[in-house]
């Protein structure tokens, strides 16, 4: 699961961006699967309240520094979000529900064969999904 992966930087500033590819195929059904996500991002941002500097007006000197954060995302399809700092213990976030992977990738050929234990409220509805398509 490699994908895209990017890396630039601007004023001392670093960022990183890091995307994951799946493919599956099923030959014997003829069916084909992809999904691209971005993954993973590091980005360095100033840190508030860290500054130093220093002036010498003799020699017409400046020295200025300031702080920098490495801030790290990690997104997951199943909408895990994870946020740190790079170093650190990342917290763990569960996004709501939405729609989106993991969706079941091949479907069943014959819906009317896996009726047989099911209860009836099931099998109306496995069967209403079937006439819809």
């Amino acid at each position: 699961m490699v994908g895209p992966g990017v890396v630039g930087g601007s004023k001392g500033l670093l960022s990183a961006r890091l995307g994951c590819h799946v493919q599956e195929e099923d030959v014997g059904r003829r069916e084909t699967f992809s999904a691209e996500w971005l993954d993973l991002e590091l980005r360095s941002r100033p840190e508030d309240g860290w500054c130093r500097r220093e002036v010498d007006t003799q020699r017409r000197e400046t020295l200025e520094q300031r702080g920098a954060v490495r801030v790290l995302e990690q997104r997951s399809p199943w909408g895990l979000l994870r946020v740190g700092v790079l170093g650190q213990p990342l917290t763990q976030h569960l996004l709501p529900y939405a729609r989106t992977l993991p969706v079941p990738l091949f479907a069943p050929s014959d819906l009317r064969g896996a009726k047989g234990g099911i209860p009836r409220t099931l099998s109306r509805s496995l069967s209403h999904e079937a006439q819809r398509g």
